[in-house]
């Protein structure tokens, strides 16, 4: 019986090679925590969610992250707190997005 071990191997490696690229505006938002955004703007909760799950679960929480950027910077933010990131079957992540000032970062 063939071992089937290297097609599993490229199909892992062509999944994990799918990651989404986040826009010029959401790649300016920045991770922070609460001490860092202390004196900034809130302005929104933010979400997102990836189909890449389970053997691909590290990809689908980047592209989860990703999203929540990318609605993020719609709102004019520029950094996100994360609340919940999560892999598994259905990357999922959420956070409350800040807009802060440049000066002091």
């Amino acid at each position: 019986m063939p071992k089937k071990t290297p097609s599993a191997i490229v199909a892992v490696l062509a999944i994990t090679g799918c990651a989404t690229t986040p826009s010029v505006e959401a790649a300016r938002v920045a991770d922070a925590d609460e001490k860092a955004v202390a004196e900034c703007r809130f302005v929104g909760e933010v979400q997102g969610s990836s189909g890449w799950g389970n053997l691909a679960a590290s990809t689908g929480m980047e592209n989860s992250k990703n999203e929540a950027r990318e609605k993020a910077a719609k709102l004019g933010a520029t950094n996100v707190v994360w609340e919940s990131v999560s892999g598994g079957y259905s990357p999922y992540a959420s956070g409350r997005a800040y807009a802060c000032s440049r000066r002091g970062q």
